[in-house]
């Protein structure tokens, strides 16, 4: 139905004005463009100063109170209304002073990686799972954990979460243990490494797809990582790369957060490619820098040892390892499993 005297550009904006009132939109009306992610480096030193006055003056509590959680989250510049590191992922860094425990809970999939510990544990569906600098231990969906430091020591970790993605798709939740601050330990030590290792019983099986309690000990990823590159298996955009799996399945390292680990020998300088799938990186050892981009819109990204930094989805990027005489070992994590999982992953060689 038209309406006499009015234009055909009046009768339109009364028809969007309409849609809006109703909550719906024509695909020609514009809409908000969401934010590009742009590559960043996170500076060690001032992650750690900011994470030390942290411990000055919050006290921890409740692991999901408002405000309670001494952490610190790595936030892409480029997300001013989307507070995270990515649109899928979230790193943060967090500290656990000498004596405390952090409360046990719940919640969608979530990993951390050891930077400082000298005996904390984390415990994972009643297993303590003692924590070594550079280990990687995982926490499932719905798996009940808490973190306990009984040292006199701090302890700090990248702590890794999907539930950006899981609350985009209105599945995010989260719990508190019901009986107490702690979980009982029910569990030996190992039992984990025994129940899903390479030598397991068949009933391991059965919920080893949404993902399990493990960890990956840094000792072991780096023997496999120095065997590789002793027999000369290198790629030609990665350098020495393995693939954290998950040892049932042998697919992803979680559902949809995957984990890698890397070495850069003296001097190599990788190719250029792009994918899709965000990449946020945390140096373990060694200095170097990222290109990412191609041209004059290039951007480099030069880490250190601890530095963390992000390389967008669909984005030309490559390595170097500035010393000539040290290899450096990346530990990064990617949303690659929740796009391989859609069947749109893709990727493109220079």
């Amino acid at each position: 139905m038209t309406t006499p005297g009015k234009s055909i550009e009046e009768r339109r904006q009364s028809l969007e004005d309409r849609m809006v009132a109703e909550s719906m939109a024509g695909h020609w009306m514009p809409r908000k463009r969401v934010e590009e992610l742009e590559p960043h480096l996170w500076k060690w030193p001032t992650i750690y100063s900011l994470l030390q006055e942290a411990g000055k003056v919050m006290e921890i509590g409740h692991a999901y109170e408002a405000n309670a959680r001494r952490t610190v989250m790595l936030i892409n510049p480029s997300t001013k209304s989307f507070k995270g590191t990515s649109r899928s992922l979230q790193m943060s860094v967090q500290l656990i002073k000498p004596g405390e425990r952090a409360e046990a809970h719940r919640h969608t999939e979530a990993l951390r990686f050891v930077v400082e510990s000298t005996g904390t544990y984390t415990a994972v569906n009643g297993e303590r799972m003692m924590m070594e600098p550079n280990d990687l231990v995982l926490t499932p969906t719905g798996g009940w954990h808490d973190h306990f430091n009984p040292t006199n020591d701090q302890a700090v970790w990248l702590d890794v979460l999907g539930g950006h993605l899981t609350r985009h798709l209105s599945s995010n939740y989260s719990e508190m243990f019901p009986e107490g601050t702690s979980q009982p330990i029910t569990k030996p030590d190992g039992y984990s490494a025994a129940r899903y290792g390479t030598m397991r019983s068949r009933v391991a099986e059965a919920d080893a797809y949404n993902g399990v309690p493990f960890i990956y000990k840094w000792t072991d990823t780096l023997a496999a990582l120095e065997q590789l590159n002793a027999a000369g298996e290198s790629d030609p955009y990665d350098g020495v790369l393995l693939e954290y799996t998950n040892p049932v399945t042998g697919g992803p390292t979680m559902p949809i957060i995957g984990c890698w680990a890397q070495m850069l020998r003296p001097g190599e300088e990788t190719r250029a490619h792009r994918h899709m799938g965000i990449m946020v990186s945390h140096v373990i050892g060694g200095e170097g820098v990222t290109s990412v981009g191609r041209g004059a819109d290039a951007k480099s990204l030069e880490w250190a040892q601890r530095d963390c930094f992000m390389v967008p989805s669909w984005e030309w990027h490559s390595h170097k390892n500035t010393s000539s005489t040290d290899p450096a070992f990346i530990f990064s994590v990617t949303d690659r499993p929740s796009i391989e999982s859609m069947g749109i992953y893709r990727t493109e060689e220079a």
